[in-house]
């Protein structure tokens, strides 16, 4: 079989000297305008649900997949991050992926029906779903050793203006205009992006002719697909029980039948050889707890502070806002910091301080200041960005640059799984505690005691002067004494949630910690020893 020559030259379509000390910044704002564009896929399509469930006649199980369609293909894709840049190159795929994400915005923008939305969506999610695993392998390629933490910081600038212009730019366009402009809100930076990066990035091709691996592609699929599947539905007390244990199956035999094709292909799609280095399976296992206990605050958060709080969405938007400005400040801090300490000092760090603010969160009630609650949210906010930042740079340094595009694709599909899992486990535990609380408020509540009697009396005091009177104002009174009764259940279950999120922190740290105590490993080892794994096959 004849094998194609390999391309290993570095070149770009505009005469660019790639060695001059301004050239990297040039790339550093190629990407930062990538990083806001995807930004765009998730938040503002969150804030329209209900919109487009409108605008359609259709409920929240069918309109959920505009989210859940999307999420299955991002993450199918990203584990072959690796492979799609060997052939196409990074260049070459970093356009491609701008262009499949402008095509699928606009078409979900024109979408006459739900079907044709969530199948944009769908195309969505294929086309962006390397970007940002390519965007951190283009920086630290890009960047020299000494710099690559501070470049890896520069993305969350990007990724903190995205998310500013969906809660504000976005929810106007939902309320006051149209829920289909907030499609087209990455187009205008998409196409910058892709222009610029196709004439001032320079295309790396390794593509030396191996064989495609088909079966290994399917069997993903295979895995993924009702992993996910599982997942976003699992939290749905509406899905069949029968529905849940049939895709944890055919998650569990398509998993299997994917470890043994890629562990004994000669050229596989996805290099599972990466996990026989040990230090890369802590940062693995860090990355998973640490995404589900951010990603179940992320879904929390704003929900506590408008059912418990009392907060409209506006309120709740400005209340997050200062949070999100600052977190993309924290972003390029921690960055730098990993380029002068230990990335796994600042990561350790970070997850203590969010086992401390979620353990704080557990104990909020209705009464809580909002001062607090800002310090609480800005904290995590921060601690969000100082963790995923040094988790990529101590990926790098113990991989090395031959191997970090396929080990951010493995630990990218690794941080999606621990994504949907922290939304799903966040509302699982709320639904059950809330329930539970609820049960129990409604069983020990005696109507008999003089509390209760003063509180009716003081109700329907109040009602009477509003105008209700006799049975009336009584039954409105025990309503209200049963809503608040219901808000003190929910307050109870969120507090419970949180502290879910602490633990999933404390899990988050402990492989860290035993990478400090392996001091030679997880980045403690002086400058320029780098541990790499032994590979074998295509890398």
């Amino acid at each position: 079989m004849a094998r194609a020559v390999t391309s290993t030259q570095s070149s770009t379509i505009l005469r660019i000297n790639t060695q001059a000390p301004h050239y990297k910044w040039l790339v550093a704002g190629i990407i930062l305008l990538a990083s806001l564009t995807q930004t765009f896929a998730g938040n503002s399509v969150n804030l329209a649900i209900p919109r487009l469930m409108a605008t359609f006649g259709t409920d929240l199980a069918s309109a959920q997949w505009v989210t859940t369609g999307f999420l299955i293909t991002r993450t199918l894709i990203i584990p072959i991050l690796g492979w799609l840049g060997g052939i196409l190159g990074n260049r070459n795929l970093f356009v491609a992926c701008l262009v499949g994400f402008l095509i699928s915005s606009t078409g979900c923008g024109l979408a006459p029906n739900l079907s044709v939305l969530v199948g944009f969506r769908l195309l969505q999610g294929l086309t962006i779903g390397s970007m940002e695993g390519l965007s951190a392998v283009i920086l630290l390629q890009t960047f020299p050793p000494h710099q690559r933490g501070l470049a890896l910081g520069l993305r969350n600038i990007g990724s903190s203006v995205g998310h500013i212009i969906s809660f504000t730019l976005g929810g106007y366009f939902i309320e006051q205009v149209s829920w289909r402009l907030i499609f087209f809100l990455g187009l205008p930076s998409g196409i910058v992006a892709a222009v610029l990066g196709l004439l001032m990035l320079p295309q790396h091709r390794e593509y030396r002719g191996e064989p495609v691996d088909y079966s290994g592609l399917l069997f993903l699929g295979g895995f993924l697909v009702p992993l996910l599947l599982v997942i976003s539905l699992g939290r749905n007390s509406e899905t069949a029980f029968s529905t849940v244990v049939l895709l944890g199956l055919a998650s569990a035999i398509g998993g299997s039948c994917f470890i043994l094709r890629e562990l004994r292909a000669a050229f596989p799609a996805v290099n599972l050889r990466l996990f026989r280095s040990g230090p890369f399976c802590l940062i693995c296992l860090t990355a998973l707890f640490n995404n589900i206990g951010m990603h179940g605050a992320q879904f929390m958060i704003p929900i506590f502070l408008q059912q418990v709080m009392g907060f409209t969405p506006l309120q709740t938007g400005l209340i997050i806002m200062p949070a999100i400005i600052a977190s993309g400040c924290s972003g390029v801090i921690s960055g730098r910091l990993s380029d002068l300490i230990p990335p796994s000092l600042i990561v350790c760090g970070s997850l203590i301080t969010l086992i401390g603010v979620f353990y704080a969160f557990s104990s909020v009630t209705a009464l809580t200041a909002i001062g607090a609650l800002v310090v609480y949210i800005m904290l995590y906010r921060i601690c969000m960005f100082a963790t995923t930042t040094p988790l990529t740079v101590l990926n790098a340094q113990i991989l090395g640059m031959e191997q970090i595009r396929m080990g951010q694709g493995l630990m990218g599909v690794i941080r999606n799984i621990g994504a949907g899992l922290g939304v799903t486990t966040a509302s699982v535990v709320f639904e059950r505690r809330r329930a539970e609380h609820q049960l129990m408020a409604y069983s020990a509540y005696d109507t008999t005691t003089p509390t209760h009697q003063d509180t009716l009396s003081e109700l329907k005091h109040v009602l009477h002067k509003a105008g209700m009177v006799g049975a009336t104002a009584e039954r409105a009174a025990l309503r209200t004494i049963q809503q608040q009764m219901d808000t003190e259940a929910i307050a109870s279950g969120f507090r419970e949630s949180f502290f879910f999120m602490s633990l999933c922190f404390v899990i988050a740290s402990v492989p860290m910690v035993w990478g400090l105590y392996q001091r030679r490993h997880l980045g403690m080892a002086p400058r320029g020893e780098v541990h790499h794994p032994r590979t074998e096959g295509r890398q």
